[in-house]
């Protein structure tokens, strides 16, 4: 477990700025005064200064007060998409779809849906290892959740995931452009993990996409070696060369050898458990070995995060009642989704919904103790 480092504070650093110019200038102030004293001439010193010496510039954009309308902003969006996502339920329709499926199946459901989530911190914590920022674990845990349970729901997840965590980073004094980086950094994660896993699972099925969609490949075998082939480049780079990037007058160096294994492991897993939620949920049926249904889960992943439609709606969908229509009847189908959505989406959108309020209001409290 990490030990909780120094935290850099910007806003401090500012008002410290601030405070010492203020000082500085007061001390000027006061010297100038005192000479106009001494020559008698205080009146004409002040009429000619007109200003009052180290008063701090106001700014345009004042960050204590942008922030809680930040939060705010992200809290009242949150309200609306679980509005707009409740609304697509009928409590009959979906009671009748949950009594479909055993209780048992249900739990096993919830338990990998808890081990996803529990994976998922394990993005950010690698990000900050990679760039030498130092934070707790709870905390690095709140800003994960958090950002994820937005960016699952809310499109463009990149943007809205990195609002969310810039709104929880900052407040522990990591900067914004650290906070850019951190999100870049979870985002190449995932597609490289989607790759590490793609390439294992595409090379070794026989699952072809269906002939009604468009692909260049056809053939998942191909598709697969080709993403085993650029995740063995990737770790050879960070291997042996370490390379950096420069962009925008900004140096970016490749992850040691250990972080970019990570990188592959961690959303492997990620991937295997939130595909487990929906195996679980359906029917149990001996030609629907785990391995192809993580296939055809795996493309519609893919689908979902192309289209960039908020959680893949109708798109992952789609896809399955296409592909596992040959196994499994449709309405059985759309019943495990439905479930699926309201453990891995909707829920956890709950949550941090409940979660980002507290958050603003001890961050408030904590800024009127300040003042």
């Amino acid at each position: 477990m990490s030990t909780p480092s120094r935290k850099p504070n910007p806003e401090s650093d500012e008002s410290t700025g601030i405070d010492a110019h203020g000082k500085s200038a007061g001390k000027a102030g006061n010297a100038d005064s005192g000479n106009a004293d001494n020559t008698g001439n205080t009146g004409k010193a002040a009429g000619t200064t007109g200003k009052s010496p180290g008063k701090p510039r106001r700014k345009l954009f004042n960050r204590r007060r942008l922030l809680p309308l930040i939060g705010l902003a992200l809290f009242v969006l949150a309200i609306y998409v679980l509005q707009n996502e409740i609304q697509q339920f009928s409590w009959d329709t979906f009671k009748g779809h949950v009594l479909l499926i055993p209780n048992h199946q249900l739990l096993l459901a919830l338990a990998a849906t808890l081990t996803g989530y529990l994976i998922l911190p394990f993005y950010d914590k690698l990000a900050l290892i990679h760039f030498g920022i130092r934070l707790p674990w709870r905390r690095v845990a709140k800003a994960s959740f958090l950002g994820f349970a937005f960016s699952h729901n809310i499109t463009p997840s990149l943007l809205v995931g990195g609002t969310i965590r810039y709104r929880i980073y900052s407040a522990y004094g990591i900067s914004g452009f650290n906070v850019t980086k951190v999100v870049g950094f979870c985002a190449i994660t995932l597609w490289l993990g989607f790759m590490a896993l793609g390439g294992v699972v595409f090379a070794g099925t026989t699952v072809r996409l269906p002939e009604e969609t468009y692909w260049p490949l056809q053939n998942l075998q191909i598709l697969g070696w080709i993403f085993l082939l650029l995740c063995i480049t990737y770790l050879i780079l960070c291997r042996n060369i370490r390379a950096t990037i420069a962009f925008r007058g900004k140096i970016f160096q490749l992850p040691t050898l250990p972080v970019a294994v990570a990188q592959l492991i961690v959303p492997s897993l990620d991937l295997i458990a939130s595909s487990l939620i929906l195996y679980l949920l359906l029917p149990p049926i001996p030609e629907l070995t785990y391995p192809m249904f993580l296939a055809i889960y795996l493309i519609g992943f893919m689908g979902g995060i192309i289209s960039q439609v908020p959680g893949g709606l109708g798109v992952i969908e789609t896809i399955l009642v296409v592909m596992l229509g040959s196994f499994i009847d449709s309405a059985q189908i759309l019943s495990a989704v439905l479930v699926y959505r309201l453990y891995y989406f909707i829920a956890p959108l709950l949550m941090a919904a409940i979660l980002l309020a507290i958050h603003e209001i001890r961050q408030r409290r904590k800024a009127s103790r300040d003042t």
